[in-house]
């Protein structure tokens, strides 16, 4: 065995040695997200302008308008990671969003639980609560009303260390009840404490995380000083537009762009539209298609 080989050997077997005793893997976030209602719930595939999958403090703040303010915010609390899921419902412009995110302690997860609640209260376009049933503890409903007559719900909840948003949008029916089962599900399962990265959220120092918690509401005040309000409630931007991209559509949905002509939606479908997991469905950008039938050559 040669000596570079014994080396690694060597540096491998100490590595082993001296690892933390008891160190347990972090806990993996994926599952603690509600599986969708029913069958025609289809996983909306990841692009470069939605949040699917892990993320980061700073990949949130990019997502919601890229202002360093909310990862500021994120980091003083102690966030360490979060992970999110989205689907859209098949023959319908309806959509559900399920995100989680994980802090150091419990105190962090409250912290943002609360900045949440109150940037969700003087939206411009809240419309009412939710009631949320006792099943769910720390929590809170609000539903909203767009200018093009969208219904938005969304739930927030914190359990231990973890903070969740649940959120439901459509045009044609309020889904506030999809909205609070998708949340009791999810707070049932979700577990008190979990285990989280070595060394992750400490982007902040201890000191100045402890004063700015301790000081409560005025990290709140700060907070939508810094975000502008405006920004975490730009997040209530139409999901349709922004978490799958789709084909330039006549006003009338009947033909789509290919770049040189208008070719008739209900005959051929874009080669790179979104397909549904089944081959049975393409995204036009607002909604679920039929996928045609392939036309006989010549």
């Amino acid at each position: 065995m040669g000596n570079r080989a014994l080396s690694g050997l060597v540096l491998a077997v100490l590595a082993i040695l001296l690892a933390p005793a008891g160190a347990e893997a972090a806990t993996d976030l994926h599952p603690l997200l509600a599986a969708p209602p029913t069958a025609d719930w289809i996983d909306v595939p990841p692009t470069s302008t939605n949040l699917i999958g892990d993320f980061t403090a700073h990949d949130y703040a990019a997502y919601v308008v890229g202002n360093p303010g909310i990862e500021f915010d994120l980091n003083l609390y102690g966030f360490t990671r979060g992970y999110a899921l989205d689907w859209a419902q098949r023959g319908s412009l309806n959509l559900l969003v399920e995100r989680v995110f994980e802090f150091r302690d419990a105190k962090g997860a409250r912290s943002w639980y609360t900045l949440l609640r109150l940037l969700d209260k003087i939206y411009g376009s809240y419309t009412s609560d939710i009631p949320m049933p006792a099943s769910v503890p720390n929590s809170y409903g609000a539903l909203f009303t767009l200018p093009d007559g969208r219904q938005q719900s969304w739930i927030e909840f914190r359990k231990g260390n973890l903070a969740f948003e649940v959120v439901t949008d459509s045009a044609t029916n309020d889904l506030s009840a999809t909205a609070v089962t998708q949340a009791a599900t999810e707070y049932a399962s979700a577990p008190s404490q979990t285990q989280v990265p070595p060394g992750a959220g400490q982007a902040v120092n201890n000191w100045l995380r402890s004063i700015g918690i301790a000081a409560g509401a005025l990290v709140v005040a700060l907070a939508i000083v810094i975000t502008v309000t405006i920004v975490l409630a730009t997040r209530r931007r139409r999901p349709a537009t922004f978490l799958i991209a789709g084909p330039t559509m006549s006003p009338d949905g009947a033909y789509w762009w290919d770049g040189q002509r208008w070719r008739e939606a209900s005959i051929e479908a874009p080669r790179t539209a979104p397909r549904s997991p089944d081959g049975a469905h393409w995204w036009d950008g607002r909604t679920w298609r039929p996928l045609p039938a392939p036309r006989p050559p010549g």
